[in-house]
């Protein structure tokens, strides 16, 4: 074989194993940038790179949405359902991890010039003066060309001779799939917003324990940052403004909240200038600076991100939403009158933290099971005279009791609670809590929560085993119970609480199966719940929105289950008292209890909760 022969056989290969490469990078199109026709995973290719998969993503999509709210991540915590709400708009949330105010501009100007636009906000933090036009990687850090300006020709073909260990990673990915979000996956394409379903599903209590559970809540950033970056970025908020102005477009600016270690990382007197120079372009909806909640890391994922539930409280700020919880001093309107002043007080470190007790409060909550006459058998079984004696030390010490509907409304800002309170909880729905718990209650005044399971109501025997158990109460008295207002009944699941050589199909507690995906899991558990709610509002007539789990039992999927299913409050068996703080309906979930046995007198009650 001659030379020429060589040649051409290599270039022919070369030019299929290019033609291979191309096809299979398009065809698997980890970044979405050809539109992701096979598998449709744009929440994957957001992951990847937001700036260049959203725009391929709205570029099909725009019909669907008439306004933008653009920045950095931070961006991610405001919620488009809630701007929709108090616009009546159709919102879509652009937040690029990262994002700087060039990539701010260059995306509001792409929109504008080429979707209906109708609003938009731009979101700054305070790190906008300190980086523009910043690229830390040329595959998922960059503007998609069509924003920037680039050769589309150019941009297509790199992404279609990328690395396939690109692809193979989504392919991978792909299929693990299960049902929670994982890193691979940490956007809701159809809003833009990140995917935050297990971290508002955790539990949140004291922040001295919150920083146990979160060790990596602090991001590294250089001390001293300065505002090398306030100019351009100023122009270029000026430039957006100035865009809308001149298509009648709405335009806003929101300045988000900070944490307080992030406001230290930058020069105070730089922070002031940026303010003013801000505010001498458009006024300022601004809820940065030291706060309440800038103080707390409890509302914070980490200390740059704040909470959903802090987005809320600023839209509602915003847009006058009184029935949202707002805590005192978050929320100014900054103007170029005002802003050098404020920004002088407000980015000022004060001489001593905010009192958390204007905002939180300890609750104990306490777990009955059964109560009888009779000599107890498993340690859960107590005297009515014991039950009666402690109820007894509770009032003489100042007690009142609280329902977990009081908890929520205190959370939510629109209730408050006594000064010393406590939550009197039952499981499982014994008669004795209808025989002995409820008159006891009644005579002196206290209210409680029955967490009843369903499938056992009014039953003697278990199932269809045969098998005797502790006689359980039925509906007709529950509903006698919650009638007199001292008693409302809640779940401890349809079916989940079983016995072990009793149930066939076995489960320990709210767990899964050998060999159940979560998502089958997850279909389970979901209609259980949805079983045990429908059986109890039918049969007693309250909202059930409050889980205790199975034996104490429960993981990130069954947290996540029980919020979707719309039970705002579950309860554990962990042993403690909560701290439940206003405007962060995480510290509703994964309530501790303090378990109530044969051995814990009145005194020793009051020992506990103290």
């Amino acid at each position: 074989m001659n030379l020429k022969k060589y040649i051409l056989i290599f270039a022919a290969s070369a030019a299929v194993s290019a033609a291979l490469l191309a096809g299979f990078n398009v065809a698997v199109d980890p970044f979405g940038v050809f539109g992701d026709k096979i598998f449709d995973w744009y929440a994957y290719d957001m992951t990847q790179n937001p700036r260049i998969a959203k725009i391929a993503y709205l570029d099909e999509h725009h019909g669907e949405y008439d306004s933008y709210i653009i920045g950095s991540s931070k961006t991610s915590s405001y919620s488009v359902e809630k701007l929709n709400e108090y616009t009546g708009a159709r919102f879509y949330n652009m937040i690029m991890y990262g994002g700087d105010m060039y990539d701010a501009q260059k995306t509001a100007e792409y929109v504008i010039n080429n979707y209906e636009v109708k609003n938009i906000i731009l979101n700054i933090g305070i790190e906008e003066m300190y980086s523009y036009d910043y690229e830390d990687d040329d595959t998922k850090g960059n503007l998609h060309a069509k924003v920037e300006g680039e050769s589309e020709l150019l941009f297509y073909l790199k992404y279609a001779f990328l690395n396939p260990q690109y692809s193979l990673d989504k392919l991978e990915a792909y299929f693990e799939r299960d049902y929670l979000p994982t890193a691979d996956d940490v956007f809701i394409p159809e809003t833009g917003v990140y995917n935050k379903t297990v971290r508002d599903a955790e539990s949140i209590t004291g922040e001295a324990e919150f920083f146990e559970n979160n060790p990596e809540f602090y991001l590294y950033r250089e001390d001293g940052r300065r505002g090398e970056a306030i100019d351009k970025a100023v122009e270029s908020v000026r430039a957006v403004k100035e865009l809308c102005e001149s298509r009648g477009i709405d335009f806003k600016l929101i300045a988000s909240p900070l944490y307080d270690t992030e406001i230290e990382d930058y020069d105070y007197n730089d922070l002031c200038t940026y303010w003013q120079k801000l505010a001498e372009v458009t006024d300022i909806y601004d809820f940065t600076g030291y706060s309440p909640v800038s103080m707390d890391a409890r509302y914070f994922y980490d200390d740059a991100h704040f909470r959903n539930s802090v987005g809320d409280m600023a839209l509602a700020w915003i847009y006058g939403d009184t029935g949202v919880y707002i805590p005192d001093g978050f929320g100014h309107s900054t103007t170029k009158d005002n802003a050098y002043e404020y920004a002088k007080t407000v980015f000022a470190r004060p001489s001593e933290r905010a009192d958390v007790n204007t905002y939180s409060k300890k609750i104990p909550v306490l777990m009955y099971h059964d109560i009888g006459d009779e000599e107890p058998d498993n340690g859960m079984v107590i005297t009515p005279e014991l039950f009666e004696e402690q109820l007894a030390a509770l009032r003489n010490a100042g007690y009142e009791s609280v329902s977990f509907a009081e908890l929520e409304e205190y959370v939510n800002g629109t209730g408050a609670l006594p000064e010393r309170c406590v939550v009197i909880t039952f499981d499982d729905g014994y008669l004795s809590n209808y025989e002995y718990a409820y008159p006891i209650l009644r005579k002196y005044g206290f209210k409680a929560t029955v967490f009843a399971v369903g499938v056992t109501s009014g039953a003697e025997t278990y199932k269809d085993t045969g098998a005797a158990i502790r006689p359980h109460f039925d509906w007709a008295q529950a509903k006698e119970m919650y009638d007199s207002g001292y008693v409302d009944i809640q779940s401890h699941t349809f079916d989940m609480h079983r016995v072990e050589g009793l149930d066939a199909e076995y489960r320990d507690g709210a767990s899964k199966l050998d060999g159940e995906s979560d998502a089958e899991f997850a279909e389970i558990f979901k209609a259980d719940l949805e079983k045990s709610r429908s059986d109890i509002e039918s049969a007693v007539g309250n909202d059930v929105f409050a889980l205790s789990f199975p034996k104490g039992i429960h993981s990130v999927l069954t947290d996540v289950c029980a919020r979707e299913a719309g039970f705002d409050v579950t309860v554990t068996t962990e042993e403690g008292v909560n701290d439940v703080a206003r405007g962060l309906p995480q510290s509703l979930r994964g309530l501790k209890r303090i378990g109530m046995y044969p051995n814990i007198t009145g005194e020793k009650l009051l020992e506990l909760i103290r």
